[in-house]
């Protein structure tokens, strides 16, 4: 639409901030005619090597993405708690009181040869759960 009203540059943020172009002859050109909607924000929160806190759900209330350590399972909560980390149930419950669009799980204990276990804990309360690996690409 630039080229198409032959719009000068220095107009062009006055546009983006929703003026209407008005041309020389007086025709005034709508702003909804110049512009399209920008995309909505995204956002994304990141709980690592924390303990299970439910006080953060106010911080990070309906985030894109949260990004939370689940180290444990539930069955070793009393090792989670020692060590002031967070189990994969723990990890859910923050993103379902949050209210969150997705939840990426990760920051795994190395005694879990298969991660999965901590996936179908974690989505059994939140089943918009995935599992952090290494160079994964992800559309929010």
């Amino acid at each position: 639409m630039i080229d198409f009203y032959h719009i000068p540059l220095y107009l062009i943020n006055r546009i983006k901030n929703g003026e209407d172009y008005q041309m020389e002859d007086g025709t005034v050109i709508p702003n909804a005619r110049l512009t399209i909607p920008s995309d909505p924000p995204r956002t994304y929160a990141y709980c690592s090597d924390t303990c299970y806190l439910p006080r953060i759900t106010e911080q990070i209330k309906g985030v894109d993405l949260l990004f939370h350590e689940a180290t444990f399972t539930t069955s070793e909560l009393a090792r989670a708690k020692a060590t002031l980390h967070s189990t994969a149930e723990q990890a859910a419950l923050i993103a379902r009181e949050a209210g969150v669009k997705q939840l990426m799980i990760g920051h795994f204990s190395a005694r879990y040869e298969d991660d999965s276990l901590l996936l179908k804990e974690a989505s059994a309360i939140f089943p918009q759960t995935i599992l952090a690996q290494e160079n994964l690409k992800i559309e929010l």
